[in-house]
C-alpha cells in the first residue's frame, strides 16, 4: 500500500513555555505538601551542597533514562528492535532525542512518547512528595518538566485514529502521520523537500538567538545550565528554611 506523509512540526519555544509550567505548578503543590502539609526534613544529606549536587547528577542520570525509556517503549509497543533506535543530541536547542525509525501506530506512539514522563517523572514525584525531602521534590519536578514536548506531541495526537501510522522524525520534534493515497483525511497537506529542508534549517538556529550561525561554546552553555540549577536548588531549601521557620 503507498502512502503519503503530512509532517506535524512543534515550536521549541513553546516546549521551553510547557516546560516551565510543568515545573512550577508541581514545584509549588508537592513542595507545600512536603514541607508543611507532612513537615519532612529539608535535606537529606545533612548538607546543601550535598543535597544539590545529588540533583544535578540524578538529572543527568535521569535524562538519560528518559531517552532509554523512549527506547524500550518502542520496543515493548512498537516490536522495534535495537536497529531501529537512534540516540542524539542537539545542543543548539538544548534537545536529547530517541530517534525511532521504524513506523507504527498512533497508539504505540502515544505509549512511546508517556512511558518516560510517568516512570522518571511523575511516579517518582509522588513518592518523594511524600517519603522524600524537598531536593527530592525539586529534582523530580524538574523531570517531570523534561517531558514537556511529550506530553504536548501526545496531546496533539488525540484526535487522530489509533491504527493510523506514524512516523519518528529523525532530528527533530516533529513526525510524519502516514496516510494511504486513498484516503487521505481532509486538510491533508502533503509534506515536501522544501518543508523538510526548512524544518532541518530551523534545526540549526539557537531559540535562544537572534543571529543565525550563532557560535556560541556548547561548553559554556552547558556549564551556564548547571549554574542556574544549582541557584534555583539552592534558592528553593533557603525559601523553604524561612518559611518552614516563620
Amino acid at each position: 500500500m503507498n502512502y503519503k506523509k503530512e509532517l506535524k512540526k512543534f515550536n521549541i519555544n513553546l516546549f521551553a513555555t510547557m516546560s516551565l509550567v510543568m515545573f512550577i505548578v508541581p514545584l509549588i503543590i508537592c513542595g507545600s505538601i512536603n514541607i508543611f502539609a507532612l513537615n519532612n526534613k529539608l535535606l537529606l544529606t545533612g548538607k546543601v551542597y550535598w543535597d544539590i549536587l545529588i540533583v544535578l547528577v540524578g538529572l543527568v542520570f535521569g535524562v538519560v533514562l528518559h531517552e532509554l525509556l523512549h527506547a524500550l517503549g518502542g520496543i515493548i509497543a512498537g516490536k522495534l528492535s535495537t536497529k531501529d533506535i537512534k540516540f542524539g543530541m542537539n545542543l543548539k536547542q538544548g534537545l536529547f532525542y530517541c530517534h525511532l525509525s521504524k513506523a507504527m501506530k498512533v497508539s504505540q506512539y502515544r505509549f512511546v512518547l508517556l512511558l518516560p514522563v510517568v516512570i522518571t517523572g511523575i511516579i517518582p514525584l509522588i513518592i518523594c512528595t511524600i517519603f522524600g525531602n524537598i531536593f527530592m521534590v525539586l529534582l523530580f519536578c524538574f523531570m517531570v518538566s523534561g517531558g514537556a514536548g511529550d506530553i504536548i506531541m501526545f496531546f496533539s495526537l488525540m484526535k487522530e485514529d489509533k491504527d493510523t501510522k506514524i512516523l519518528d522524525h529523525s532530528s527533530a520534534p516533529a513526525f510524519y502521520l502516514l496516510y494511504p493515497e486513498d484516503k487521505l483525511p481532509e486538510n491533508f497537506v502533503e509534506c515536501t523537500e522544501e518543508m523538510e529542508k526548512e524544518l532541518i534549517a530551523s534545526m540549526s538556529i539557537s531559540p535562544y538567538s537572534t543571529k543565525k550561525g550563532d557560535k556560541k561554546n556548547p561548553i559554556i552553555k552547558v556549564l551556564l545550565i548547571a549554574s542556574f540549577l544549582a541557584l534555583v536548588v539552592l534558592g528553593v531549601f533557603l525559601v523553604a528554611l524561612v518559611l518552614k521557620f516563620v
